[in-house]
């Protein structure tokens, strides 16, 4: 059998491309199951909080207005009504002062621990 340099750089092309393909589908599948798992986490979480909603509705008489206002208002603390939580601002070490990320739970300066924001995103 005889073939042309062409012949064995399109089948290699080829070969090449089919491979790409494959690897993009699975790709594909695999950030398909991790939002399906992102969306059962959310789900999952929308229940907790709407029970735990109702909990305090019944047992401490908050109303819908009043969680609204709390949610607009922590929405707020970055200056934007954008449905999304301020990001934890830079902070500085108790025990040298230097400023820290937000993200950090030890001092990069010193290794002192630093205050430890429950909410930061």
């Amino acid at each position: 059998m005889f073939y042309s340099y062409g012949s064995l750089y399109s089948q290699a092309a080829t070969s090449q491309a089919q491979t790409d393909a494959s690897d993009a589908q699975a790709s594909a599948r695999e950030a398909k199951t991790e939002a399906e798992l992102l969306r059962h986490d959310v789900d999952r979480l929308l229940l907790i909080t709407e029970a735990l909603w109702t909990f305090l509705k019944k047992e401490r008489g908050y109303t819908d207005e009043q969680l609204a206002d709390a949610v607009k208002e922590i929405d707020l603390r970055d200056g934007r009504l954008d449905g999304k939580a301020a990001k934890a601002p830079p902070q500085p070490c108790p025990k040298c002062g230097r400023v820290n990320s937000g993200k950090q739970s030890l001092c990069i300066y010193c290794g002192a621990a630093l205050p430890v924001t429950l909410f930061a995103s």
